[in-house]
């Protein structure tokens, strides 16, 4: 008796502190602290760290908190800013990207290889990775995901002791028709890692109007391998190919300016020659049309090397008007585990700013997600419309 009632007392004193208005302040506070001494605008970062230092203390939950802290970034107007709780598929994926940064051993979560999207009807399936636990299943671009063994989908609770194990994942493909269930193994793998090999694995060379049109999807442009990755492909194995799609639709940023080099014409053609007289042709570029297929998903690097290459002529873009999210970010994490990612320089790139303008498209295809049972116009138009390309100019003399 006595111990059923102490251990009801500290139920309810637990509920109690857990609704505590004063729980997260200390976590608030320390998020207003960085965004004052580290966001790129320092006038604009004192200003909003007046009006919302303590404003942690109105959250009653970890919801409550996240809501107030989106609520609150938003107002910065700024890219690269953004709150991503520990439980969080931003979380996983700065934490790929920036593990040496953030002195983290490794990382890795529990993928049935999909990235997906929010809309107003539900979460649906937007990339499908190439050679993933999802393709294998037969999930497919569109698909509402909509519980997981029998319970609402979430994209990280969901899957977290599911690792190797045969999984239901329901999900609604047709709008109004009764839902079907797949079956999903999923696994653990870093992110980096699974985004790589979905790079590689969607390589493909289809025929479009008689034309061999080659393609590959960079869901992230965050680190040298992707750009090798690329270059491995145009260069040694699509080199019989007339033209190129690059997919550089949403996803994570980070290409380089040397990303432009893939393209370069004025890169030098070396000639072999073996001894029974047979010549060898190596070029450091591809030199035949390419598009670039982007979207408002598309950001950060993806974002100036898809400016850069429409200014030089050197690509036609595909799609939808880029994010305009351009400035420099770094990770900052709380002392919970919690991550901040904070911009924390400008740039402009030939002295243009994108952050809040983007880069427009030459040939806009809207989305399509919701239902799509796997159709993709997007990418269709694209393969398209590199297929109709015409060859660029022959180089110059001693180029060719």
């Amino acid at each position: 008796m006595r111990r059923g009632l102490m251990v009801m007392l500290w139920m309810l004193g637990a509920s109690a502190w857990a609704q505590a208005p004063g729980r997260f302040t200390k976590q608030g506070d320390e998020l207003v602290a960085h965004v004052r001494e580290r966001f790129y605008d320092a006038k604009k970062a004192a200003a909003w760290a007046a009006r919302h230092q303590g404003y942690g203390a109105a959250a009653k939950s970890e919801e409550d908190f996240a809501r107030l802290t989106h609520a609150a970034l938003a107002e910065l107007q700024a890219s690269h800013t953004a709150y991503y709780p520990r439980d969080s598929l931003g979380h996983v994926g700065l934490s790929s990207i920036f593990r040496w940064a953030l002195k983290l051993k490794q990382v890795e979560y529990v993928s049935m290889g999909v990235d997906v999207a929010e809309r107003p009807e539900g979460t649906f399936v937007r990339h499908v990775f190439a050679g993933g636990p999802a393709e294998k299943a037969g999930l497919l671009r569109g698909d509402r995901l909509v519980s997981v063994e029998g319970k609402p989908f979430h994209p990280v609770h969901s899957l977290r002791q599911r690792a190797g194990k045969p999984t239901r994942v329901t999900v609604e493909r047709v709008k109004g028709q009764p839902p079907l269930t797949v079956t999903v193994t999923p696994r653990r793998i870093d992110p980096r890692a699974e985004w790589l090999e979905a790079q590689e694995k969607s390589s493909r060379i289809l025929e479009r109007g008689g034309k061999r049109v080659a393609y590959q999807h960079l869901y992230s442009c965050a680190g040298r391998e992707h750009q090798d990755a690329l270059a491995e492909y145009i260069l040694y194995r699509a080199e019989r190919a007339d033209a190129l799609v690059v997919d550089l639709r949403d996803g994570w940023g980070g290409c380089s300016p040397e990303f432009l080099n893939l393209f370069n014409p004025r890169l030098p053609v070396l000639t072999s020659v073996d001894r029974n007289g047979k010549q060898v042709v190596t070029t450091g570029s591809w030199l035949k049309p390419v598009v670039l297929l982007v979207n408002g998903g598309s950001r950060s690097g993806k974002e100036l090397v898809a400016f850069a290459m429409k200014q030089r002529s050197m690509a036609t873009l595909v799609g939808e008007r880029t994010a305009g999210a351009v400035l420099a970010g770094t990770p900052l994490r709380l002392s919970n585990g919690d991550l901040l990612y904070l911009a924390v320089m400008d740039g402009s790139i030939d002295g243009a700013r994108l952050e809040g303008v983007g880069v427009s498209v030459d040939v806009e295809v809207p989305d399509a997600l919701p239902y799509a049972a796997g159709k993709d116009p997007q990418r269709e138009k694209a393969l398209e419309v590199a297929a109709a390309a015409r060859p660029a100019d022959a180089p110059a003399e001693g180029l060719k």
